[in-house]
């Protein structure tokens, strides 16, 4: 009986032990959610920051290439100064939109002839929150 009892034991221990909370990974291997993801996408250009949204853009409607995207991370502890994104590689093209000012929205070209545009972030949170 204390044989059994003491395999069933050795037993738990053993299965615990091999249990842990952090499914495998290293100390410093472990990150959070909140620390990997931004609450939204968007650029920075002159010290101002822009939401992307999913409104298109018409060519048209693009006027001239006024910055392009030169440091780029997606996690939220980066230093985002710069014509910086959390969104888009370096190289991304910024144009103004002929029909607004700069202050308040600018296009992003996120493929060849197609833009969309970013709403300068206190005009984009007035609108969403």
């Amino acid at each position: 009986m204390q044989k059994k009892l003491l395999v069933i034991i050795s037993g738990i221990l053993l299965l615990l032990s091999g249990c842990s909370l952090n499914d495998g990974k290293s100390e410093n291997e472990i990150q959070t959610d909140a620390s990997a993801s931004w609450a939204y996408p968007f650029v920075k250009w002159e010290n101002e920051t822009y939401v992307v949204t999913e409104k298109e853009v018409k060519e048209d409607k693009i006027g001239q290439e006024i910055g392009k995207v030169t440091s780029y991370s997606d996690l939220e502890s980066s230093n985002t100064g710069g014509n910086f994104s959390n969104e888009y590689e370096v190289g991304t093209k910024y144009y103004e939109i002929t029909d607004i000012s700069k202050k308040e929205a600018i296009a992003i070209e996120v493929q060849k002839g197609k833009f969309i545009k970013a709403v300068i972030s206190d005009k984009w949170e007035e609108q969403n929150f």
